[in-house]
């Protein structure tokens, strides 16, 4: 026989069912829509019992969550008057947050943003800058909530932001390369100040002909903590990449602080041609 869920009086199927170690069961949603607590409304409310919500549980969050948005963006909260945006600033009391906006200024936690049916586009819509996002919270909470590379572009993320997740989550989750990370309009500078390794800049893409498109030179390659031997290993650069980046010139050498000892010793014998004419040996 189908039993009745006494919360709403509507037959409870073998989906959507919470069971209580007391045997009682009701649906899922209705014991989440009535704030759940350890308590069976059927037995003694000094009882306290702990129901099996099942799979279902996620399933149903989920789906609140889901609705909580689509109403919310059918009917959007009007915006504030000035004279009440003045009353609000003035009242001795924080008002309940009603945009995405309004609960980063109160430092919500993002799982509280997201079961009142926030999704990250609406902070995209509200103009959210993602460094005031990277500044309050985890990456892995910034990830949970499901702020995508996509979204992070669109709400201007600096190369700055990028600490807030670790190598992994920029690898596995955001999968950066060098062509993503482009698109934050990156100078070599910053990227140099982001201190990636050497195998982690190549497993990036982040080639000789990007690297110096971006500006790398014999001068500029020093912003890097990278030494000869470093270079030559991970870039393989050819005579022509090295001359072409002011390797072979002395004076430019000197000046960026290379070490003499170290240059001779990396740079490939000068006596091949390149672009057709013979190198002459500047040192």
């Amino acid at each position: 026989m189908t039993s009745l869920c006494s919360l709403c009086n509507i037959p409870i199927s073998e989906r959507n069912t919470a069971i209580f170690d007391c045997g009682h069961s009701f649906h899922l949603s209705c014991v989440l829509k009535s704030h759940y607590s350890s308590q069976c409304s059927e037995c003694n409310p000094s009882i306290h019992l702990k129901p099996d919500l099942g799979l279902d549980r996620n399933i149903t969050t989920n789906v609140e969550m889901i609705t909580k948005a689509s109403q919310r963006r059918l009917n959007p909260t009007p915006r504030t008057s000035l004279i009440a945006s003045v009353v609000q600033a003035l009242t001795p009391l924080t008002p309940a947050p009603q945009t995405f906006v309004d609960y980063i200024k109160q430092n919500k936690k993002l799982s509280i943003i997201a079961a009142a049916g926030f999704a990250p586009d609406d902070a995209v819509q509200e103009r959210v800058r993602f460094s005031e996002i990277a500044k309050k919270y985890t990456g892995e909470d910034i990830l949970n909530f499901g702020f995508t590379w996509d979204h992070m572009i669109k709400m201007g993320i600096l190369p700055s932001d990028l600490t807030t997740f670790t190598w992994t989550q920029q690898q596995h989750k955001l999968k950066l390369d060098a062509p993503k990370m482009l698109q934050m309009r990156l100078t070599l500078s910053e990227l140099a100040r982001m201190n990636y390794t050497t195998h982690q800049l190549v497993e990036m893409g982040f080639t000789w002909g990007i690297l110096t498109s971006m500006g790398a030179n014999v001068e500029t390659w020093k912003k890097f903590d990278f030494d000869m031997d470093d270079i030559k290993r991970y870039w393989s650069p050819t005579l022509s990449q090295w001359v072409a980046s002011g390797f072979y010139d002395k004076v430019r050498v000197k000046q960026a602080g290379w070490p003499m000892d170290d240059i001779l010793k990396s740079l490939p014998a000068m006596t091949d041609r390149a672009s057709g004419r013979v190198l002459r040996l500047n040192f």
